[in-house]
């Protein structure tokens, strides 16, 4: 039998350690929303996308607007994450009573009689978040313009999408610029 030199012993064992902790990282699948279920998040998507569609220009979809909104749900709009998942359940439900599907799986013109119909407080008898059906519409109107006119930093407008539709150019950070030269 050959000698197995301490050296390639520990040679061996760094490949195996190496191995081991390279493993979980092969294995490990992203979850792609942090707040969301795939189903919510499918609904988000279909109204921000009826809120500010594609067309020549890109659409909510294509900036992102849906991991904004997951983002700051999970962190900076903790607070309205009650109103999210409420809201998302009565509208389901008043899809599924009216249409007998799920909003994302309506068409688009019955989505926008959705839409219209929960802007103009018609579904009262849904159980809306805080009793008033307008103010998770509004809220989401609110936080898909945020992600599609924002900075990407934090999550939407991907590649400065609404900059460049607007025409205008892009944002310089330079800290609080406090000094005029």
């Amino acid at each position: 039998m050959d000698k197995f030199s301490r050296r390639d012993f520990i040679k061996t064992s760094g490949i195996v350690a190496g191995g081991l902790l390279l493993l979980p990282c092969c294995r490990y699948t992203e979850q792609p929303y942090r707040f969301f279920s795939p189903e919510e998040a499918d609904c988000i998507i279909a109204l921000s996308e009826q809120i500010i569609p594609h067309d020549k220009y890109p659409g909510a979809t294509d900036a992102g607007v849906i991991y904004y909104i997951d983002r700051q749900l999970s962190s900076v709009f903790h607070y309205d994450q009650q109103t999210y998942r409420l809201g998302i359940e009565s509208m389901q439900l008043a899809c599924n009573d009216m249409h007998k599907k799920l909003f994302q799986d309506l068409p688009v013109s019955a989505q926008i009689m959705v839409m219209e119909e929960m802007e103009a407080g018609n579904l009262n008898k849904y159980n809306w978040p805080g009793g008033n059906l307008s103010s998770f519409f509004n809220l989401v109107l609110k936080h898909t313009m945020q992600a599609f006119y924002g900075s990407p930093i934090h999550g939407g407008n991907k590649d400065y999408m609404s900059f460049e539709m607007l025409q205008i150019d892009y944002p310089l950070v330079i800290g609080q610029n406090r000094y005029n030269s």
